[in-house]
């Protein structure tokens, strides 16, 4: 009796196989993580985006109404009922977190709520927070890429005017870190120079950074070689 043996044959890749391969998953992961810099580009300029449409809401409520969001005295009266009124002084007052514990401090979260209630921007939430202070979503808007955007009239003693503060919620203002040194330079540069103390786009140390890890450096100059949230961002209403 005959027996048949068989005999089986192992083929491994080659090496042009294996460099082939190795280039397709380069490829894929190159691919993945442009992707990615390009959401995070995207997300970062929608920050430019809401800033126009606050100011150009502004703009529109003032021609309508003849008084600034949150400081106009008729708001429950001629927009919505539940709105509080401000006092009409040509002035937003209170922090921009601030539900109000004085007679009109609550006229840098109005500003929000009587904007939403005319129809100008999108409602930016309501707080379920019984206590003095609101958060973002929930009275103030947010960004895409965290922390969020209130206003308030001269928030440091060198910033004259009203200005919209982009950062990261800090008690009742949004003064913490939110925005690394680059982001903070991209947003500069599309909106007005990267001088951090000039023109209607300014740069601040996020108040808990402290060393290397400060927006700044000693030379007022953006610290790139930082990669970690350290800047809050002040843009001219």
């Amino acid at each position: 009796m005959l027996k048949t043996t068989y005999h089986k044959t192992l083929r491994a890749f080659s090496l042009v196989e294996l460099a082939i391969a190795l280039v397709i998953i380069g490829l894929l992961i190159g691919a993945v993580l442009k992707g990615q810099e390009l959401l995070a580009s995207a997300r970062l300029k929608t920050i430019i985006t809401q800033l126009n449409q606050y100011r150009l809401a502004t703009n529109t409520f003032v021609d309508r109404y003849g008084s600034l969001p949150g400081d106009y005295d008729k708001a429950s009266s001629y927009i919505k009922e539940d709105l509080k009124n401000g006092n009409n002084n040509g002035m937003i007052e209170g922090l921009g977190l601030s539900a109000g514990g004085g007679n009109f401090d609550h006229e840098a979260t109005s500003f929000w709520a009587h904007l939403a209630a005319a129809e100008l921007i999108p409602d930016p939430g309501t707080s379920t927070n019984s206590g003095s202070t609101i958060s973002f979503d929930a009275g103030a808007p947010a960004t895409k890429i965290g922390g969020g955007i209130t206003i308030a009239h001269t928030p440091l003693k060198d910033l004259n005017g009203h200005w919209f503060i982009i950062g990261s919620q800090n008690g009742t203002r949004n003064n913490a870190a939110l925005l690394t040194p680059l982001e903070t330079l991209s947003l500069a540069k599309k909106m007005d120079t990267e001088d951090p103390f000039s023109g209607s786009v300014q740069m601040r140390n996020g108040t808990q950074t402290s060393g290397n890890s400060l927006c700044l450096k000693a030379n007022n100059i953006l610290n790139t070689s930082n990669k970690n949230p350290a800047c809050v961002m002040y843009v001219k209403l």
